[in-house]
């Protein structure tokens, strides 16, 4: 089977190629080039050099290319989608996009949403988060050009993805595993989230390359197994062999006296748990990584890799160091605050006679 993977030098990138490649599938990579040089499987894939944003280079390269499969890991906007139905519209089997579970995120956690997210085959574009708006204007034009044309799309829609590569759960599991007694999370760490391991999510995509039934629908996909933020750090510092205190700064403080871009991953402001049943009974998806073995099998395969001190994102999209003398500082004059207010508020109740 020939296979297409547009980006695919990432974190789930990486792990998709060797997958692919372990199945004995005919693999090419199409993006920049600019980590041909360090990939695993370089010499393993075709690498076509483009730039997708090169509409001109892109339709050259491509124009006489046929592939059972495109599975597209970087597509932003819907530009980025209309090309490529543009270009392969009758020369492709199926067409895999990744989306995300962002699209459920009608503005941005701050409304509460019904729990389990039901597996819509679309949300309402009225998301704040231009990467939510961004992700769900594409699964919207798919779906009108299914409905219309007949395009063979299939959207997976990953929630929270943990395993070894993958910055989020570095931005933590590397804090603790240098011993810092003290994390820091803004918001009450009791919002529930639901991880998903990376060879799980793999799994979904190996299901959706071969099941036909999948065409023309849009999933979600993540792990069995739901956990508050605070309770997974406690797992992850357990299974480290370290101690923590976690520091919650209230949300809404953190929010609106703090102009920083420094970002926290996985803390939301409420819970985020999706349905997984439609992969489930459609493509006999079944996730078999619990949290718990995830984070073991994250640390037994760690490397220097996450040594990189950087945060993986902040509120433009870009990568930014990471100041533990900064987080430091949020958790010193919080902690000072705090201590102080009780103070002040067990006098006034003293004062009043309202405690003995």
């Amino acid at each position: 089977m020939k296979i297409l993977i547009i980006g695919g030098t990432r974190f789930l990138g990486k792990h998709l190629t060797e997958a692919l490649l372990k199945g004995n599938q005919e693999v090419t990579l199409l993006n920049r080039g600019t980590a041909r040089n360090t990939f695993p499987f370089y010499e393993d894939v075709e690498w076509i050099v483009c730039d997708r944003h090169d509409e001109d280079k892109f339709k050259s390269l491509l124009k006489t290319r046929s592939f059972d499969v495109i599975i597209d890991l970087c597509a932003y906007v819907p530009g980025d989608v209309e090309l490529v139905v543009e270009v392969f519209r009758d020369r492709i089997g199926k067409y895999i996009f990744c989306s995300s579970m962002a699209v459920a995120q009608n503005r941005e956690y701050d409304e509460r949403l019904m729990l389990p997210i039901k597996n819509r085959r679309l949300f309402p574009i009225t998301s704040t988060n231009s990467y939510a708006y961004n992700k769900s204007q594409i699964e919207e034009y798919l779906v009108e050009q299914f409905d219309k044309n007949g395009f063979p799309f299939i959207s997976l829609r990953p929630a929270e993805i943990n395993g070894q590569g993958e910055v989020r759960e570095w931005y933590y599991l590397e804090r603790i595993k240098n011993g810092r007694p003290r994390i820091l999370i803004p918001g009450t760490g009791e919002n529930l989230v639901q991880p998903a391991y990376i060879d799980d999510i793999i799994q979904g995509f190996l299901l959706a390359i071969v099941k036909n039934n999948a065409i023309g629908e849009c999933y979600n996909i993540t792990g069995e197994e739901m956990i508050s933020l605070n309770d997974y750090l406690k797992l992850a510092a357990e299974l480290i062999g370290q101690k923590i205190r976690i520091v919650n700064i209230p949300y809404h403080i953190f929010k609106n006296l703090t102009s920083t871009k420094y970002y926290f991953p996985f803390c939301y402001k409420y819970s985020f748990v999706a349905s997984i049943e439609k992969i489930k009974n459609e493509l006999g998806y079944q996730p078999e990584v619990g949290i718990r073995e995830g984070i073991r099998k994250t640390l037994d395969n760690w490397t220097e890799e996450y040594t990189k001190k950087v945060s993986p994102y902040n509120n433009t999209g870009d990568y930014e160091f990471i100041s533990y003398d900064l987080e430091d500082l949020f958790i010193s004059v919080w902690e000072k605050v705090f201590d102080n207010s009780v103070e002040r508020f067990r006098n006034e109740l003293l004062e009043k006679g309202m405690l003995i």
